[in-house]
């Protein structure tokens, strides 16, 4: 055997940019930045404190499952599509919990007492929206 043949033989690996269309690329980093958002915003609930270099430690997980979705990672996609759609069973109890969050990302926990009243006004302007006169109407409509 030869050295040319040996070397034309090894299969080498090469890593290059996933391929993705803009509707991927759009669903990947919304649900894993969702996803990211929502469970830090269960933290700054519970009023768990952590320094900005533990913050940005817990937040590398959701980056890399991005990035291993990204690369089409079958348990990964999979994995993406059931939290899909847990978030989406969430409802509209997902936007506040984003924001919170973000504000836990940034390091803004408030007092136990202050958190309370954000969370009831927060319910109450959700339970407002939902009777208000500009809500959408049953099916079949009621005279």
């Amino acid at each position: 055997m030869s050295a040319a043949t040996t070397t034309s033989t090894r299969t080498k690996l090469k890593f290059s940019a996933p391929q993705l269309t803009v509707i991927q690329a759009q669903a990947l980093v919304t649900t894993w930045l969702i996803t990211g958002f929502v469970a830090f915003g269960v933290a700054w609930g519970l009023g768990l404190q952590a320094a900005w270099w533990h913050r940005i430690l817990l937040a590398l997980p959701v980056i890399g499952l991005g990035v291993a979705d990204a690369y089409r990672v079958d348990h990964v996609m999979e994995f993406r599509a059931r939290l899909t759609r847990s978030l989406a069973d969430l409802d509209w109890v997902q936007i506040p919990l984003a924001i919170g969050g973000g504000a836990w990302l940034l390091g803004l926990v408030p007092a136990v007492g202050t958190r309370l009243v954000i969370i009831g006004l927060i319910v109450l302007v959700a339970v407002l929206y939902s009777y208000a006169p500009h809500a959408t109407a049953p099916a079949g409509g009621a005279r």
